[in-house]
């Protein structure tokens, strides 16, 4: 499984490529291009989830980010494709799971294109990004913290998030994934973290989900109210937040890793 499709609705926002093909794949399979071509291929690994607690608050890391500027295709070629699976929400102090590596081979490709999954967070440290492998870029993915999920870097190391204010942030940012037709690929915004003190009643809350390539915000309640809150998923391949509940782990629910992407662009000739 990859990116689900109400994540894969707000996905692809306008951009300048014209006529030429623009292709998100969300989960593996055998790809054949429809076209000859050339292609910009981005390969995103899946993030980690983070971790539920009592008093700790640890985030997933961020997927690895692997980009092929040019690869020449043809109606004849075929590619084995696999997409990362982000690891899943944990509640009541259950181990986190990492995220996935998603991998892109075949016709006139001499090293599989490898983005590995985020790291998980634990309870005695935050997940670790991701790293990437035969790309002409390849970036690590923004480790975990305090504050959130880490980000998917697309022009470098993805960003970690930043306690009280958001979670990691994408260093491409826009609303959602844009796809402008000539290699390049933008990042949404950061989830927000969320922190409720003893003197706040009884409810839920939650911190913001992030954007694409984004991560996910922690969520602390210090207090001993029993409240429910959780940590917010992660973006497409960014880390999920971390949540704390001072009073009962039970109630605590830290975001799932965003699940891994590969966009295909076909380049202007």
């Amino acid at each position: 499984m990859g990116a689900d499709m109400s994540t894969l609705s707000s996905l692809i926002s306008g951009g300048g490529g014209g006529a030429l093909p623009q292709i998100a794949l969300t989960q593996g399979q055998t790809w054949v291009p429809p076209q000859d071509g050339n292609v910009c291929i981005h390969v995103i690994g899946a993030g980690g989830a983070g971790l539920s607690s009592t008093g700790t608050l640890n985030s997933g890391g961020a997927g690895g980010y692997c980009k092929k500027n040019s690869l020449a295709v043809t109606t004849s070629g075929s590619y084995t494709v696999v997409v990362g699976v982000g690891g899943p929400r944990v509640s009541g102090g259950a181990t986190p799971v990492a995220g996935t590596q998603s991998l892109f081979s075949g016709t006139g490709i001499s090293a599989t294109l490898t983005a590995n999954g985020g790291g998980a967070a634990t309870t005695s440290a935050s997940g670790a990004g991701g790293s990437a492998l035969n790309g002409d870029v390849n970036n690590t993915g923004g480790a975990g913290s305090n504050g959130g999920g880490g980000a998917v870097g697309v022009y470098g190391t993805g960003a970690l998030a930043v306690l009280a204010v958001s979670a990691g942030q994408s260093d491409a940012a826009a609303d959602g994934i844009g796809l402008s037709g000539f290699g390049q690929i933008t990042g949404g915004n950061a989830g927000v973290f969320h922190h409720s003190s003893a003197s706040v009643g009884s409810g839920t809350f939650n911190a913001a989900n992030g954007g694409a390539l984004s991560g996910g915000g922690a969520s602390q309640q210090s207090g001993s109210n029993s409240n429910y809150i959780a940590g917010g998923n992660g973006g497409v391949g960014a880390g999920g937040g971390g949540c704390a509940n001072g009073a009962t782990n039970s109630q605590a629910r830290a975001g799932k890793g965003g699940d891994g992407l590969v966009l295909i662009q076909y380049l202007p000739s």
